[in-house]
C-alpha cells in the first residue's frame, strides 16, 4: 500500500506541477496583453487630446466670429433703444429735463463707444487668456 501511496502522491505532485507552469505561462500572456492594451488606450488617450484641443480652438474661433457678427447690431440696439426711451420726453414737457440730459448722454456714449470699437479693429488672438 506504501508504494501505491508513493505513485500516487507522485502523480499528484506532477500533475500540480504542471498545471502551475500552464497556469503561469497564461498569466504571462495575459500581462502581455494587458501591456499592449495599454500601451493602445495610451496612444487613443492621446488622439482624442488632440482632438478635443482642436475642437477648442474651433469653438473659440466661432464664438470670436459671432461676437463680430453680433456686436455691431447690439450696439446699434442699444442706441436705438436710448433714443426712443428718450422720445416721450421730447413731446411731454411735464417731465424734468435731467431724463433728456441723460437718455441724449446714454446714446452718445453708445455712439462713441461703437466707433471706438470699429477703429480700434478685431482683437489679437494672443489678447485673450
Amino acid at each position: 500500500m506504501s508504494m501505491l501511496l508513493q505513485i500516487v502522491l507522485s502523480l499528484s505532485i506532477v500533475t500540480v506541477t504542471i498545471l502551475l507552469g500552464m497556469l503561469l505561462v497564461q498569466a504571462r500572456r495575459t500581462a502581455a496583453s494587458v501591456e499592449r492594451l495599454a500601451e493602445s488606450a495610451a496612444q487613443d488617450l492621446h488622439r482624442m487630446a488632440g482632438d478635443v484641443h482642436e475642437l477648442r480652438l474651433k469653438v473659440v474661433e466661432v464664438a470670436d466670429l459671432a461676437r463680430g457678427v453680433f456686436e455691431l447690431p447690439s450696439t446699434l440696439t442699444q442706441v436705438v433703444a436710448g433714443v426712443v426711451r428718450g422720445m416721450p420726453a421730447f413731446f411731454v414737457r411735464r417731465r424734468p429735463t435731467g431724463r433728456i440730459l441723460e437718455a441724449l448722454l446714454t446714446g452718445i456714449q453708445s455712439a462713441v463707444h461703437l466707433l471706438r470699437g470699429r477703429k480700434a479693429g478685431p482683437p489679437e488672438e494672443g489678447s485673450r487668456a
